[in-house]
């Protein structure tokens, strides 16, 4: 295994674990580190590129279970501003005929 590979791992497993604790800023700095190592990978020379190969698809999992949890997030977040939005306009109107 290349030292381009084992960095793309650590950083798999890395980035793995800081989805699961939710640690988002840790995922955008991980995120980087890994667009960096495959980038690295891409212009090393191997002569067996399985290694890589299984990497790439680990990480490919790994980006999909990271899509849907932001959409996850995202979505939370929506529907929070939107709870708070509509108890801001009701408590405007209590004020107005308070």
């Amino acid at each position: 295994m290349t030292l381009a590979v084992q960095q793309i791992e650590q950083t798999r497993l890395a980035l793995g674990a800081a989805l699961a604790q939710g640690d988002w800023e840790a995922v955008a700095q991980l995120d980087l580190q890994c667009r960096e190592h495959v980038d690295a990978a891409m212009v090393e020379p191997m002569d067996d590129d399985s290694d890589l190969k299984r990497s790439l698809e680990g990480l490919l999992v790994l980006y999909r279970d990271l899509v849907q949890a932001v959409t996850r997030q995202r979505e939370e977040v929506a529907t929070e501003i939107v709870r708070v939005n509509r108890s801001h306009q009701g408590a405007k109107v209590y004020q107005m005929f308070g």
